[in-house]
């Protein structure tokens, strides 16, 4: 056998044995020869392939673009090209296959025929499918979620972004992913931070989940304030490879509590004047008898004074009254204004020096309305708090008393105070015999602007500020019930609330 023949054999032993489809088409794009594997791929004998071109086997959707791509290849001289495709098989069902094609020109560049070669793609595609299908339905669930999802890689790039992300940023996707979060979209206030922690982060080996606050720039320039919780993703070798974040949007949210915070501030406002305008009540009543000493004072020696007839004893011991009132006086003020100072200082006191203060405040405004007041110490203690938003708040508690008592004709009313220590809590107790709070508002008496009395006594701010100041500013807890109180001969209903507040303030 010469070398032609045998390379003639090899040739067709290969071409009939070869793992691809191996196909020759005429100038028309006819099958002019096919080998065992591409029969074997359509399920055709080769008879029935050779009375057939090659797009009437092509699946129609495909058909078009294959026919195009083929016809421009070889009006344009183009060699080769591969495509993917799919082709009808003989009994009608769809197998996706890798065409790699070319065509065969003499030295004139006349076109002579074209060769092919044709791979069976259908398990790689269905497994492309199967990733493509379950990509999407993850991308589904990321969508579905309210937060916002970003996953970076170890250069910070966006790989991946859900709808909450767009939505927030007022970008589509595709403008967002490959680009740098930290540069584009970090706020320049926030941006260094972020860059240096994050880069940091990608050298250490541990696994981190961190939660962390900060801005991010829209695409119409403004601010969002977004809580992240982040997590640093590891590759087989556990190195950091990137970042997965989900934020949450807390503008609109730090919007209220900052508008809850003013509103708070003007109810407070408004409580220390309804306090102040009680407490200048209390002065008022408090100032008339040492007013009164004063003047009887002063005018009795001006008086002995125009009868010739004051001596130096009689003259010391009206100044000394004088000087003693007006000590007092002095006194009531510096007390009026330390309770109205806007701080929130923590200072140590007993709990009798604290309701002696109470007493002092209150008592002759008590007695006006034939109120009794009695204050019962468990022991002596000492407390560490706020003090002058503590005495606020039991003054405020205690005006409320009264107010329960006015309009009322009622018998032995008296407001009594309990306190004693447990635990580590200073307890005090606040209670009245004036009827008791309707169980159906009970509930209610701590809204702001709720009242049950007359309009002319109460605004319905003041037991709504004393219960924002024991819980947000003396970190305690405040419970209201009724009770049946035994005071003399009288056994009524009253209202009771109790004040829990710890005995050392931090």
């Amino acid at each position: 056998m010469n070398s032609k023949n045998k390379i003639l054999n090899d040739y067709n032993y290969l071409f009939e044995h070869a793992k691809v489809g191996i196909i020759y088409l005429d100038s028309n794009g006819k099958f002019e020869k096919v080998n065992n594997k591409f029969c074997e791929i359509l399920g055709y004998e080769e008879e029935e392939l050779l009375k057939l071109d090659f797009s009437e086997i092509t699946y129609d959707d495909d058909k078009d673009r294959s026919l195009l791509i083929y016809n421009q290849s070889k009006n344009k001289k183009v060699k080769n090209y591969n495509i993917e495709k799919r082709y009808l098989k003989k009994d009608g069902r769809i197998v996706w296959v890798e065409v790699f094609i070319n065509h065969i020109i003499d030295d004139n560049g006349e076109f002579l025929y074209t060769l092919g070669f044709i791979t069976d793609i259908s398990k790689r595609k269905g497994i492309q499918d199967t990733i493509l299908e379950q990509t999407k339905r993850m991308q589904l669930y990321l969508d579905i979620v309210d937060v916002a999802i970003v996953v970076l890689n170890r250069q910070g790039n966006i790989t991946l972004v859900n709808r909450k992300t767009s939505e927030i940023l007022n970008l589509e996707e595709f403008l967002l992913l490959g680009k740098n979060w930290f540069k584009n979209f970090v706020s320049q206030k926030d941006r260094d931070e972020q860059i240096e922690h994050f880069l940091d982060a990608m050298e250490k080996e541990t696994n981190i989940f961190e939660k962390i606050q900060y801005d991010v720039i829209c695409s119409n320039g403004s601010d969002r304030t977004i809580l992240w919780r982040r997590r640093y993703i590891y590759d087989e070798n556990k190195r950091p490879s990137g970042m997965i974040c989900s934020g949450e949007d807390m503008t609109d949210y730090l919007k209220l509590e900052e508008e809850k915070r003013r509103n708070e501030e003007i109810l407070f406002n408004q409580s220390k004047l309804a306090s102040m305008g009680e407490m200048l009540k209390n002065i008022a009543h408090q100032w008339r008898q040492p007013l009164s000493t004063i003047s009887t004072a002063a005018s009795g020696m001006k008086l002995q004074k125009d009868m010739n007839i004051l001596t130096d004893k009689d003259f010391d011991m009206g100044m000394t009254a004088i000087v003693e009132t007006s000590q007092y006086l002095s006194q009531t003020i510096n007390e009026l204004q330390n309770f109205f100072k806007v701080d929130n200082k923590i200072v140590k006191f007993t709990n009798t020096n604290l309701f002696s203060k109470v007493e002092n405040f209150v008592l002759k405004n008590f007695s006006t309305y034939g109120i009794d007041l009695k204050i019962v110490n468990s022991q002596e203690f000492e407390i560490k708090a706020p003090f002058n938003e503590l005495i606020q708040t039991i003054i405020n508690l205690l005006n409320n008393s009264k107010d329960a008592f006015i309009e009322k004709k009622l018998e032995n009313k008296v407001v009594i105070i309990e306190n004693y220590l447990e635990r580590d809590n200073f307890i005090f107790l606040i209670k009245d015999n004036a009827g008791g709070i309707d169980k159906k508002v009970m509930d209610r008496i701590f809204e702001p602007y709720f009242t049950t009395k007359h309009q002319k006594l109460g605004t319905g701010i003041g037991l709504f500020m004393v219960r924002d100041i024991i819980i947000n500013r003396l970190k305690g807890r405040i419970e209201v019930y009724n009770e049946t109180i035994e005071y003399k001969d009288t056994k009524r209903d009253g209202a009771v609330f109790k004040i829990i507040v710890p005995k050392n303030y931090n």
